[in-house]
């Protein structure tokens, strides 16, 4: 009878335990969700994603490929007209985006722009898709950092920033 009940204590013991286990892991997890979820939402200025840069000063050079007309034989464009610089760099510091998930392949993309300021910086812009990827040309692509790894969905500014990329054409 002893034997018995210790046999049955024990596997209630062993099964509320795992109940109790499985509650705190759903717990963590549903936690970890929210946290990613939040993340996800979150809406980014470009300051905010390249943190160092100093993109309100007069860049040393703006380069932009403009891939949307020829994807072959893109025409590269070097902006040294200061009023476009201008116009580009505030329409650059003035977007609102938001994580996206997928990649836009080289023909869905439009402009490749190259900033150099106190670091090489690059956007990659589809203004089909109203997305961006940024790229920190200085780093290591060892040190990738999270980022960088996403591409952004344009929430506010992109008719201001395609049309001054436009006005260069």
């Amino acid at each position: 009878m002893r034997k018995r009940l210790f046999i049955t204590i024990s596997v209630l013991a062993v099964v509320i335990g795992l109940m109790v286990w499985d509650v705190y892991e759903n717990k963590e997890l549903k936690k970890h969700e929210a946290i990613a979820k939040a993340e996800f939402e979150k809406i980014y200025t470009v300051a905010d994603i390249f943190e160092d840069a100093n993109l309100n000063e007069k860049p040393t050079s703006l380069n932009i490929l403009i891939i949307e007309s020829e994807p072959l034989n893109p025409e590269r464009v070097n902006v040294t007209n200061e009023k476009q610089q201008k116009q580009i760099m505030d329409a650059i510091n003035n977007l609102q985006v938001q994580k996206t998930l997928g990649a836009t392949p080289y023909e869905d993309m439009d402009y490749s722009i190259n900033i150099e300021s106190n670091k090489g910086y690059g956007l990659h812009v589809s203004e089909k898709k109203k997305q961006i990827a940024f790229l920190d040309l200085d780093n290591d692509s060892t040190k990738t950092e999270n980022k960088f790894l996403y591409e952004y969905k344009i929430l506010k500014g992109a008719n201001e920033f395609f049309n001054a990329l436009k006005d260069i054409q």
